[in-house]
């Protein structure tokens, strides 16, 4: 025999023993594989900072010098703020998470919890500090060198009458090491830019030695001050960028009346003490009107106005009848704009609701309103400095949004120097978005399938995109409403232009139609088919400059790689290729006055982990290995399948495979399904508990194929279409010698459930199904409400998802024919159903009618009801055991092993709590 025959023997072998070695996945991973958040990187780009957290246990602070490469993790830290220099992190450290589960379990009191910890990091040395017994803390948002913070007080012991806890707030210069403290403080807040502090006092009112009052400490003038000493309640504290100025709220009304009435108090820098002005009184405000307790005053970004909320003063609640000789009900009226559980689930908001006026901090006995009942959405360009303001109401048009997604609303534009309102359209169909400087109201147009722009100087309105030869439309619209955009990528300076998305490219628009349309990235992305958009570096960043280089994601469409690439708005080959790969790059951040980016790179088998490049992507560096342990699982391959539907339509989807694949031996096949995946052909999955689907890492891991079709989708039959794409999928993947054909099944949640439960009444080849959440019945959800907004649901069929675009009553066949429920004497397969109590989004209904169909006819059926729980899990405990109950469920049905009891013979309401039912008898 050849050397090389021996060689490639020896390799195998070698393969073979490593895979064997290997373990599968089980339910004891998941609290400790971890993932990256909060990342962030300093100005210079010299110090970046992640957490790292465990799906349960102990988060942790990872911070990398990039200069000197020193790199610490700090274990325990569960928030934390970097100052932008670089020099200081403050975060939270959490007491340990065995501390803190044990005080649960004995049932401790809040006092009596294990405290956390503020930690303090000099990121030069890395030498820390922990200040014991912290409650709480805040920076300014661009932090530089002073924190603030509560501690607890001791207990006064020796007063029976008041041993309850207090806290103390503690100002802190982190340089210095100078402190203020300050007690009773109720409210307290930071500058921008971490050069002043304010604090509101409000003792107790049996508190003798303290009295009510608003603090300031102009931090880099080293003053402090009490600029409010009244006894009443301060609130919403609020400076402008500078720390030059400060406005709140204030109110002396001690009662218990249902709204109280504000004053407004301001204080600029130089003043002995803060202004009362502005209150029900003050000029311009409408009769009857107020500010409330959540007026929630703010400064313009240069600081010259005060933009605040005012409101209709509601009448006090009737204290005349007793609570309990009150009837409780809601009339529901079918004149109402909206209907009676979606205005209960909007109530607090509404309640909330005030509308913006504003008052120049020059003349500030003057309001000006903007907003009203009738124009109640008002945004003031410019950041709030700017001369227009769009004013928009979509009340005529509430009644219709019950079945109507299309947004309609009636617009005008207010002239600030003037305050002159100009009509701009009535039921314009698109939301309005005034552009940076606020020179132009622009909107998508939903049935013309445009972008147009108002210019709020001349009033000319113009189509931007109508000469363009491309779709700025969702080319692969396939629900029956009219499509949407793909968006817009970033304006100009000056609002000299406008980047718009089509599928592929970015085009520079003239808002004004003068200069002809440009296509910035050269047709590359439609002759390429990589789809390119603007990545906005610079949160602070409203426009683009000449000077700047664009950073542009990039997604090949075709081999379904993903990268970076760069515009330069100037000279030649602007368009640069910095990075493409078979990887998924996410969470990218940029240094503010540097070229180094952070980013995470992942794909199915590599782990997200913190990169960091200076050089655009020529070079890169690894930071983390958040997920070591994961070499010593059997993972898996992800990879592209073509097949042909039924209807003759090319599909793709994607193939997981074992690690340890041999083409020999006979897979068991999962398929999973919702709408469309071939896009996540290099997306990560971490071994996590089921929150409503199988975990694709977890069941390949354990010996199986998972299958993720596409679907292809037409009007009037969603069922029908899932049918052909999944199982034509189904049969093209059977074709292979690998694929267990008799041992094959279905899952899928929400409109992944729904088909899951259609295809089995269609087709009896698989073994087992599983449906989380699914519509059974269209003809009795068609007139459903998704409780977590209130809505109804008749616009889902109509417009959206469901796609049968028609109404009951015009197409009732179309809802029977696409009912699961009607057909549950063809289904042949066992099926899991698992639908919540107090799901949000398909009622819990559904799954029981399923449910009681299959039943009465004697098929093998189970219905999971978590108690309390919503669409998708929430309580980790839960997740945990749907995991095991869907490998217990699949493990039986496709792999022969024993099934548990609960699968055997249920679980009776007596043994509920004490036992689970996943022993096998």
């Amino acid at each position: 025999m050849s050397k090389s025959f021996f060689l490639t023997i020896s390799l195998l072998l070698i393969t073979f023993a490593i895979y064997s070695q290997k373990k599968q996945l089980d339910h004891s991973v998941y609290d400790g594989w971890k993932s990256l958040s909060d990342i962030t990187i300093s100005n210079d780009g010299k110090i970046v900072s992640s957490l790292i957290s465990p799906q349960e246990g102990d988060t942790a602070l990872f911070i990398k010098n990039s200069v000197n490469k020193i790199a610490l993790t700090f274990d325990r830290v569960r928030s934390y703020k970097l100052s932008t220099d670089g020099r200081w992190t403050v975060g939270l450290l959490k007491a340990p998470f065995a501390d803190r589960r044990q005080a649960r379990i004995d049932k401790k009191t809040k006092e009596e919890m294990p405290e956390d910890s503020l930690l303090i990091i000099d990121n030069l040395t890395f030498n820390t500090e922990k200040i014991p017994g912290v409650r709480s803390y805040k920076t300014a948002q661009d932090m530089i060198v002073n924190v603030a913070y509560t501690v607890a007080l001791p207990k006064d012991t020796t007063n029976k009458k008041d041993a309850r806890e207090k806290e103390v707030l503690i100002l802190r210069n982190l340089l210095t090491q100078k402190e203020d403290t300050f007690r009773n403080a109720k409210e307290y807040v930071f500058n921008r830019f971490d050069t002043s502090f304010a604090v509101s006092i409000q003792p107790e009112n049996k508190d003798t030695t303290d009295f009510a009052r608003v603090e300031l400490v102009e931090i880099s003038k080293n003053i402090k001050k009490i600029i409010s000493g009244e006894d009443v309640e301060y609130k919403s504290l609020t400076f402008d960028e500078a720390g030059e100025q400060i406005v709140y709220i204030a109110t002396g009304d001690t009662s218990k009346t249902e709204q109280k009435i504000y004053d407004l108090r301001y204080y600029k820098s130089g003043l002995d003490s803060a202004l009362v002005f502005a209150d029900k009184s003050i000029t311009g405000m409408p009769e009857h009107w107020i500010f409330n307790e959540y007026a929630s005053p703010r400064f313009s970004k240069d600081g010259s106005r005060i933009l605040i909320g005012a409101a209709p003063r509601k009448e006090p609640k009737d204290t005349t009848i007793v609570d309990f000789e009150m009837a409780e009900l809601d009339i529901w009226h079918w004149k109402d704009p909206i209907i009676q559980p979606q205005q209960l689930a909007e109530k607090r908001r509404r309640e909330r609701e005030t509308f913006t006026g504003i008052i120049y901090t020059d003349n500030l006995n003057n309001f000006i309103p903007l907003a009203d009942e009738l124009r109640p959405y008002a945004s003031v360009s410019d950041e709030g400095n700017g001369r227009y303001v769009l004013l928009t109401s979509n009340l005529p048009y509430l009644i219709e949004s019950q079945w109507d997604l299309s947004p309609k609303y009636d617009v005008w534009v207010m002239d600030l120097t003037d305050n002159s309102l100009h009509e701009v359209a009535k039921a314009l169909n698109g939301y309005t978005t005034l552009s940076p400087k606020g020179n132009y109201i622009y909107w998508w147009d939903e049935e013309n399938r445009n972008w147009f722009a108002y210019n709020n100087s001349n009033k000319s309105l113009v189509n931007m995109t109508k000469d363009i030869p491309v779709n700025f439309w969702d080319e692969e619209n396939d629900v029956p409403r009219p499509p949407r955009s793909y968006g817009i990528a970033a304006w100009g300076e000056n609002d000299e232009y406008i980047l718009v998305n089509d599928m592929f490219d970015i085009w520079k628009i003239d808002p004004d139609g003068v200069k002809k349309a440009v296509n910035i990235t050269q047709n590359i992305g439609r002759n390429d088919s990589i789809t390119f958009r603007y990545i906005n570096t610079d949160p602070d960043k409203r426009f683009i400059e000449a000077d700047d280089i664009l950073l542009l994601s990039a997604f090949n469409n075709v081999s379904k790689e993903s990268g970076y690439y760069t515009l330069k708005q100037k000279g030649r080959n602007p368009l640069q290729k910095r990075v493409m790969d078979g990887y998924t790059f996410s969470g990218q951040m940029k240094a503010k006055n540097a070229d180094i980016f952070v980013y995470q790179k992942s794909n199915f088998n590599t782990s997200p982990d913190l990169y960091l490049t200076s050089d655009y992507w020529k070079k890169s560096e690894k930071l983390t290995d958040i997920n070591p342990q994961m070499k010593d699982y059997n993972w898996g391959t992800a990879e592209m399948f073509s097949w042909t539907s039924y209807t003759g339509i090319p599909l793709q989807g994607i193939v997981y495979k074992p690690e340890d694949f041999d083409p020999e031996k006979k897979y068991p096949v999962i398929i999973y399904f919702y709408e469309k995946h071939s896009d996540d052909l290099y997306s990560y999955f971490p071994p996590a508990p089921s929150r409503s689907i199988i975990n694709i890492p977890f069941f390949v891991s354990r010996g199986y194929i998972v299958f993720t079709p596409d679907i292809h989708y037409t009007v009037g039959q969603p069922g029908m279409d899932s049918y052909n794409a999944v199982v034509s999928g189904a049969e093209a993947l059977a074709k292979n010698s690998w694929v267990d054909a008799e041992n094959m099944a279905i899952q899928g949640q929400s409109w992944g459930g729904y088909q899951v439960a259609y295809i089995v009444t269609q087709t009896d080849m698989f073994k087992a199904a599983g449906a989380g959440a699914p519509v059974s019945n269209m003809t009795s959800a068609y007139g459903g409400i998704r409780w977590e907004t209130g809505r109804s649901r008749q616009y889902q069929y109509e417009q959206t998802q469901s796609r049968l675009g028609a109404t009951m009553n015009d197409s009732l066949h179309l809802y029977i024919k696409n009912s699961p429920v009607f057909y549950t004497e063809n289904i042949k397969t066992p099926l899991l159903i698992m639908h919540n109590d107090k799901d949000g989004a398909v009622p819990w209904y559904q799954g029981i009618e399923l449910f009681m169909s299959m039943r009465r006819l004697g098929k093998p059926v189970w219905l999971l009801q978590y108690n309390n729980e919503a669409h998708n899990l929430v309580n980790r405990r839960n997740s945990k055991d749907l995991s095991i109950r869907l490998q217990q469920f699949f493990d039986h049905y496709l792999k022969g092993d024993p099934a548990p009891i609960w699968i055997k013979r249920g679980l009776p309401a007596t043994e509920k709590g004490k036992t689970w039912g996943y022993d096998i008898e």
